[in-house]
């Protein structure tokens, strides 16, 4: 297990599987989304390319830039599938009114196994390239907190305090969402998480807590927010050079969304690297090498 030998196998009959879904969604049989656009934020055709692209990943020789593209074919599903991140928050509070799409949602879990696959087939490949210990792959041992890492977290607060002070500047009460109980929970959560989260992460009191009550939020939250608003930022950037209006479905500044979206951007980016350095300074010793 330890070895993931399984992976690129398993990788390859996802490409295929989930290539053969993506064609026969390309080719008109894609039921009708609850979610604007598609079920995955790049259109029909170029999901199709992209599952064949991974699934080449997986077959070329194993080298150090070969990983490197793996990993980030990884992470590029990760961001097509960002809707993920709205399908949680509908799942967990319906009472907000966003649309829950159950079929989007699993072709979106289908993009994120595929991920989780890949990034599991570059590990393995990794430790073929350096097999002094094949189960923590000569990851760092960290006696303190990482200063990126506290870096990472302040910059998830500011993230968080920005995308607020634009809330504020055009009014709470444009908020799209129903449900006074739903939004109270919503809000609840999104301060939390935008500033007591990422500070646990880096300070002693987050080390009361079992590793896995924050290292799921933290990561999570970081990749679903990073990658949904990542790719936002990205479509925002095509209909300015194009002199299209920024989300204009929505009645809203278009200033609001240049300073919102870039926040919730950093905020997830800082979420994660603060994460990643919870993840070092509290994992145990490695049972094959004792680092």
């Amino acid at each position: 297990m330890r070895t993931l030998r399984w992976a690129p196998h398993a990788a390859i009959g996802w490409a295929t599987a989930y290539g053969l879904v993506r064609l026969w969604f390309a080719t008109g049989h894609a039921p009708a989304w609850e979610l604007p656009g598609n079920d995955l934020l790049i259109p029909r055709w170029p999901s199709l390319a992209f599952c064949a692209l991974s699934a080449v990943l997986v077959v070329l020789p194993v080298s150090r830039p070969t990983i490197a593209l793996t990993w980030a074919a990884a992470a590029g599903w990760v961001a097509v599938c960002g809707f993920a991140l709205l399908d949680v928050v509908a799942a967990v509070l319906p009472g907000l009114g966003i649309p829950f799409d159950p079929i989007g949602m699993l072709s979106r879990l289908g993009g994120l196994a595929g991920a989780a696959l890949l990034a599991a087939t570059a590990l393995a490949r990794q430790r073929r390239l350096d097999p002094s210990c094949l189960r923590c792959s000569g990851l760092p041992t960290v006696a303190s907190t990482p200063r990126w890492a506290v870096a990472g977290a302040l910059v998830a607060v500011a993230g968080c305090l920005i995308r607020l002070g634009a809330q504020a500047v055009v009014g709470f009460a444009s908020t799209p969402y129903g449900g006074r109980l739903a939004v109270i929970l919503f809000e609840t959560g999104f301060v939390l998480a935008g500033t007591v989260l990422p500070l646990l992460l880096v300070t002693r009191a987050g080390r009361l807590f079992p590793r896995w009550m924050l290292l799921l939020p933290g990561g999570g939250l970081g990749a679903g927010i990073t990658a949904y608003f990542g790719v936002g930022l990205l479509q925002m950037t095509v209909a300015a050079a194009r002199h299209e209006p920024v989300f204009g479905e929505i009645d809203l500044p278009e200033a609001f969304f240049w300073v919102a979206v870039p926040a919730y951007l950093v905020w997830g980016m800082g979420l994660l690297a603060a994460t990643y350095g919870y993840y070092l300074r509290t994992r145990p010793p490695c049972l094959g090498c004792g680092r």
